[in-house]
Protein backbone atom coordinates (compact mmCIF):
# COMPACT_ATOMS: atom_id res chain seq x y z
CA UNK A 1 0.00 0.00 0.00
CA UNK A 2 1.64 3.26 -0.83
CA UNK A 3 2.19 5.88 1.94
CA UNK A 4 -0.72 8.18 -0.03
CA UNK A 5 -3.19 5.67 0.32
CA UNK A 6 -2.69 4.96 3.80
CA UNK A 7 -2.69 8.55 4.65
CA UNK A 8 -6.29 8.64 2.66
CA UNK A 9 -7.51 6.26 5.03
CA UNK A 10 -5.99 7.83 8.14
CA UNK A 11 -7.53 10.99 7.06
CA UNK A 12 -10.75 9.47 6.27
CA UNK A 13 -11.18 8.33 10.16
CA UNK A 14 -10.50 11.15 11.36
CA UNK A 15 -12.76 12.50 9.81
CA UNK A 16 -15.25 10.56 10.39
CA UNK A 17 -14.21 9.71 13.87
CA UNK A 18 -12.19 12.56 15.16
CA UNK A 19 -9.47 10.45 16.29
CA UNK A 20 -7.46 7.12 15.04
CA UNK A 21 -5.81 4.72 17.42
CA UNK A 22 -2.35 3.33 15.68
CA UNK A 23 -2.80 -0.30 16.78
CA UNK A 24 -6.25 -0.21 15.42
CA UNK A 25 -5.62 0.96 12.75
CA UNK A 26 -2.13 -1.22 12.18
CA UNK A 27 -4.13 -4.27 12.53
CA UNK A 28 -6.77 -3.35 10.08
CA UNK A 29 -3.96 -3.06 7.74
CA UNK A 30 -2.03 -5.62 8.07
CA UNK A 31 1.52 -2.91 8.65
CA UNK A 32 3.02 -1.79 11.57
CA UNK A 33 2.91 0.70 14.45
CA UNK A 34 5.63 2.59 13.28
CA UNK A 35 4.70 3.10 9.87
CA UNK A 36 0.99 4.59 10.99
CA UNK A 37 2.56 6.61 13.56
CA UNK A 38 5.09 8.53 10.82
CA UNK A 39 1.79 8.68 9.11
CA UNK A 40 0.81 10.65 11.52
CA UNK A 41 3.75 12.66 11.79
CA UNK A 42 3.30 14.20 8.16
CA UNK A 43 -0.53 14.63 9.23
CA UNK A 44 0.31 16.84 11.75
CA UNK A 45 2.70 18.59 9.90
CA UNK A 46 -0.02 19.56 7.24
CA UNK A 47 -2.00 20.34 10.05
CA UNK A 48 -4.90 17.72 9.88
CA UNK A 49 -3.97 16.12 13.54
CA UNK A 50 -2.95 16.65 17.14
CA UNK A 51 -0.57 13.77 17.67
CA UNK A 52 -2.29 12.03 20.99
CA UNK A 53 -0.23 8.86 23.05
CA UNK A 54 -1.54 6.29 21.41
CA UNK A 55 -2.99 7.62 17.95
CA UNK A 56 -4.16 11.12 16.85
CA UNK A 57 -7.14 13.49 17.18
CA UNK A 58 -8.63 15.73 14.29
CA UNK A 59 -7.77 19.48 14.38
CA UNK A 60 -11.11 20.74 12.54
CA UNK A 61 -14.32 19.76 12.57
CA UNK A 62 -14.88 18.13 9.61
CA UNK A 63 -16.91 20.23 7.18
CA UNK A 64 -13.47 22.07 7.64
CA UNK A 65 -11.40 19.53 7.01
CA UNK A 66 -9.62 19.46 3.27
CA UNK A 67 -7.78 16.92 1.97
CA UNK A 68 -3.56 17.40 1.19
CA UNK A 69 -3.47 17.49 -2.24
CA UNK A 70 -0.94 14.78 -2.81
CA UNK A 71 -4.21 12.27 -1.06
CA UNK A 72 -6.06 14.14 -3.02
CA UNK A 73 -4.73 13.04 -6.01
CA UNK A 74 -4.29 9.17 -5.92
CA UNK A 75 -7.86 8.87 -4.52
CA UNK A 76 -10.39 7.83 -6.94
CA UNK A 77 -7.85 7.53 -10.31
CA UNK A 78 -10.13 5.55 -12.75
CA UNK A 79 -13.13 7.33 -11.67
CA UNK A 80 -11.25 10.88 -12.85
CA UNK A 81 -9.75 9.44 -15.87
CA UNK A 82 -13.41 8.04 -17.13
CA UNK A 83 -14.26 11.57 -15.53
CA UNK A 84 -11.85 13.58 -17.89
CA UNK A 85 -12.28 11.43 -21.21
CA UNK A 86 -16.16 12.19 -20.99
CA UNK A 87 -15.67 15.78 -20.35
CA UNK A 88 -13.21 16.04 -23.25
CA UNK A 89 -15.92 15.55 -25.60
CA UNK A 90 -17.36 18.71 -24.62
CA UNK A 91 -14.32 20.87 -25.27
CA UNK A 92 -14.05 22.12 -28.95
CA UNK A 93 -11.09 23.13 -30.98
CA UNK A 94 -11.15 27.01 -30.66
CA UNK A 95 -12.54 27.40 -26.89
CA UNK A 96 -12.19 29.20 -24.17
CA UNK A 97 -11.98 27.73 -21.16
CA UNK A 98 -12.10 28.31 -17.19
CA UNK A 99 -10.04 25.27 -15.83
CA UNK A 100 -11.35 25.13 -11.37
CA UNK A 101 -8.62 23.55 -9.65
CA UNK A 102 -8.43 20.26 -8.46
CA UNK A 103 -7.16 16.40 -9.26
CA UNK A 104 -10.36 15.86 -11.55
CA UNK A 105 -9.84 19.10 -13.71
CA UNK A 106 -6.24 18.30 -13.81
CA UNK A 107 -7.15 14.81 -15.18
CA UNK A 108 -9.07 16.92 -18.09
CA UNK A 109 -6.20 18.95 -18.38
CA UNK A 110 -3.55 16.12 -19.24
CA UNK A 111 -6.06 15.16 -22.26
CA UNK A 112 -6.25 18.59 -23.72
CA UNK A 113 -3.11 18.17 -25.70
CA UNK A 114 -6.04 16.08 -28.27
CA UNK A 115 -7.72 19.35 -29.06
CA UNK A 116 -5.82 23.22 -30.95
CA UNK A 117 -6.41 26.46 -30.79
CA UNK A 118 -7.49 26.58 -27.21
CA UNK A 119 -7.65 29.19 -24.51
CA UNK A 120 -6.99 27.87 -21.06
CA UNK A 121 -7.58 30.17 -18.25
CA UNK A 122 -7.04 28.78 -14.12
CA UNK A 123 -5.13 29.60 -11.43
CA UNK A 124 -4.13 25.94 -10.61
CA UNK A 125 -0.28 25.70 -10.51
CA UNK A 126 -0.14 22.36 -11.43
CA UNK A 127 -2.25 22.66 -14.34
CA UNK A 128 -0.49 25.50 -15.48
CA UNK A 129 2.90 23.56 -15.42
CA UNK A 130 1.40 20.85 -17.66
CA UNK A 131 -0.16 23.11 -20.01
CA UNK A 132 2.91 25.52 -20.33
CA UNK A 133 4.99 23.81 -23.16
CA UNK A 134 1.90 22.74 -24.87
CA UNK A 135 1.89 25.40 -27.54
CA UNK A 136 -1.72 24.51 -29.47
CA UNK A 137 -2.88 25.91 -25.99
CA UNK A 138 -2.98 29.56 -25.14
CA UNK A 139 -2.44 29.57 -21.32
CA UNK A 140 -3.34 32.36 -19.02
CA UNK A 141 -2.72 32.35 -15.64
CA UNK A 142 -5.01 34.55 -13.12
CA UNK A 143 -2.26 35.46 -10.61
CA UNK A 144 -3.04 35.65 -6.98
CA UNK A 145 -1.51 34.32 -3.60
CA UNK A 146 -0.07 30.93 -3.49
CA UNK A 147 -1.47 28.68 -1.07
CA UNK A 148 1.33 26.57 0.82
CA UNK A 149 1.24 23.14 -0.17
CA UNK A 150 -2.16 22.92 -1.97
CA UNK A 151 -0.77 24.24 -5.68
CA UNK A 152 -3.49 27.15 -6.02
CA UNK A 153 -3.66 30.87 -6.46
CA UNK A 154 -6.82 32.68 -4.58
CA UNK A 155 -7.40 36.00 -2.91
CA UNK A 156 -9.43 39.14 -4.14
CA UNK A 157 -6.77 38.97 -7.80
CA UNK A 158 -8.43 35.74 -9.06
CA UNK A 159 -11.76 36.74 -8.63
CA UNK A 160 -11.17 39.85 -10.00
CA UNK A 161 -9.42 38.79 -13.14
CA UNK A 162 -12.09 35.87 -13.76
CA UNK A 163 -14.69 38.49 -13.43
CA UNK A 164 -13.55 40.25 -16.31
CA UNK A 165 -13.63 37.25 -18.69
CA UNK A 166 -16.26 35.78 -20.51
CA UNK A 167 -15.91 32.20 -21.79
CA UNK A 168 -17.67 29.07 -23.87
CA UNK A 169 -17.09 26.89 -20.83
CA UNK A 170 -16.14 26.31 -16.97
CA UNK A 171 -15.22 22.91 -15.92
CA UNK A 172 -15.70 23.42 -11.96
CA UNK A 173 -14.88 20.03 -9.23
CA UNK A 174 -16.54 20.23 -5.67
CA UNK A 175 -15.63 19.24 -2.09
CA UNK A 176 -19.21 18.54 -1.36
CA UNK A 177 -22.77 18.15 -2.96
CA UNK A 178 -25.39 18.32 -0.02
CA UNK A 179 -28.21 15.95 -0.33
CA UNK A 180 -30.48 19.17 -1.03
CA UNK A 181 -28.54 19.70 -4.37
CA UNK A 182 -26.10 22.37 -2.81
CA UNK A 183 -22.68 22.45 -3.73
CA UNK A 184 -20.33 23.00 -1.33
CA UNK A 185 -16.56 23.74 -0.25
CA UNK A 186 -14.59 23.40 2.47
CA UNK A 187 -12.53 26.09 2.26
CA UNK A 188 -14.38 29.58 2.39
CA UNK A 189 -11.44 31.42 0.28
CA UNK A 190 -12.23 29.57 -2.98
CA UNK A 191 -15.71 29.99 -3.22
CA UNK A 192 -16.04 33.29 -4.98
CA UNK A 193 -13.22 31.87 -7.13
CA UNK A 194 -15.67 29.09 -8.03
CA UNK A 195 -18.90 31.24 -8.64
CA UNK A 196 -17.15 33.73 -10.75
CA UNK A 197 -16.31 30.91 -13.09
CA UNK A 198 -19.81 29.94 -13.22
CA UNK A 199 -20.91 33.04 -14.01
CA UNK A 200 -18.24 33.95 -16.40
CA UNK A 201 -18.97 30.82 -18.42
CA UNK A 202 -21.73 29.88 -21.15
CA UNK A 203 -21.79 26.54 -20.18
CA UNK A 204 -21.07 25.20 -16.91
CA UNK A 205 -19.38 21.80 -16.56
CA UNK A 206 -19.25 19.81 -12.83
CA UNK A 207 -16.44 17.15 -12.64
CA UNK A 208 -17.31 15.18 -9.47
CA UNK A 209 -16.90 11.61 -8.54
CA UNK A 210 -19.67 9.75 -6.78
CA UNK A 211 -17.61 9.74 -3.09
CA UNK A 212 -18.32 14.00 -2.95
CA UNK A 213 -22.26 13.17 -2.93
CA UNK A 214 -23.80 13.04 0.61
CA UNK A 215 -20.71 14.90 2.05
CA UNK A 216 -21.26 18.14 3.77
CA UNK A 217 -18.73 21.11 3.26
CA UNK A 218 -18.41 24.35 5.08
CA UNK A 219 -19.67 26.94 2.45
CA UNK A 220 -22.02 26.91 -0.17
CA UNK A 221 -20.69 27.52 -3.81
CA UNK A 222 -24.06 27.10 -5.90
CA UNK A 223 -26.97 24.72 -6.76
CA UNK A 224 -26.73 21.50 -8.96
CA UNK A 225 -29.23 23.78 -11.26
CA UNK A 226 -26.55 26.39 -11.49
CA UNK A 227 -24.59 23.82 -13.74
CA UNK A 228 -25.78 22.47 -17.08
CA UNK A 229 -24.07 19.04 -17.09
CA UNK A 230 -22.98 17.14 -14.49
CA UNK A 231 -20.15 14.09 -14.75
CA UNK A 232 -19.95 12.03 -12.57
CA UNK A 233 -18.34 7.94 -12.04
CA UNK A 234 -20.92 4.92 -11.86
CA UNK A 235 -21.21 4.87 -8.06
CA UNK A 236 -23.38 7.33 -7.66
CA UNK A 237 -27.12 6.27 -6.08
CA UNK A 238 -30.21 5.91 -8.14
CA UNK A 239 -31.48 8.06 -5.44
CA UNK A 240 -28.49 10.76 -6.97
CA UNK A 241 -29.59 9.97 -10.04
CA UNK A 242 -33.50 10.23 -10.06
CA UNK A 243 -32.89 13.65 -7.79
CA UNK A 244 -30.12 15.33 -10.32
CA UNK A 245 -32.68 14.27 -13.81
CA UNK A 246 -35.64 15.56 -11.56
CA UNK A 247 -34.11 19.24 -11.72
CA UNK A 248 -33.69 18.61 -15.64
CA UNK A 249 -29.63 18.87 -15.06
CA UNK A 250 -28.07 16.81 -17.89
CA UNK A 251 -26.08 13.81 -15.85
CA UNK A 252 -23.23 11.92 -17.65
CA UNK A 253 -22.22 8.69 -15.88
CA UNK A 254 -18.86 7.72 -17.05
Amino acid sequence: MLAEERRAILFNKLREDGYVQVTEVADELGISSATIRRDLITLEREGVCIRKRGGAVRTAHGVTMELPYEIKRRRNTDEKNRIAEAALEFVENGDTILLDAGSTTYALALLLHHRERITVVTHDLNIAVKLAANPAINLICTGGVARENVFTLEGSQVTDFIRNLRVDKTFIGADAIHPDGVIANVNIQEVPIKQAMINAADKVILLTDSSKFGNAGFAKVCEITDCDHIITDNGLSKEYIDFIKGKNVDLIIA
